[in-house]
């Protein structure tokens, strides 16, 4: 989903701009970092449902992505609320991760029932 090169290190973003690093979260900050989180999470979604609807993956995988979005919305808020906080966004790559694993299991059971 793209959080390990936009979001895992946003905690460290004031040590990599001190020593000169100029990777790229440094370069846009962490407010546009959150706005590309939401953007990346929404256009994920936003695939799901178009292959569905194009018939490139089953039904069944749209609706079981769709019970991930109470999750999506959760790290979505906390992520940009957060966003200058480096203690609290330690913390939001968890609920990343989870989110990843979590929508990738619901893939991965649509296409399982689908088959069934």
């Amino acid at each position: 989903m793209g959080e390990d090169f936009i979001f895992f290190k946003m905690e460290e973003i004031d040590g990599d701009a001190a020593v000169g690093k100029m990777s790229p979260l440094v370069r846009i900050g962490t407010e546009t970092d959150s706005k590309l989180i939401r953007i990346g999470i929404l256009v994920l979604y936003i695939l799901v449902f178009t292959f569905s609807t194009c018939k490139y993956i089953p039904l069944a995988c749209t609706f079981l992505c769709a019970i991930t979005i109470p999750l999506a919305k959760l790290v979505m808020d906390y992520v940009e609320q957060n966003h200058n906080n480096k203690i609290k966004i330690f913390m939001a790559k968890y609920y990343c991760v989870r989110l990843h694993s979590l929508f990738g299991a619901a893939l991965a059971v649509g296409v399982l029932v689908a088959r069934g």
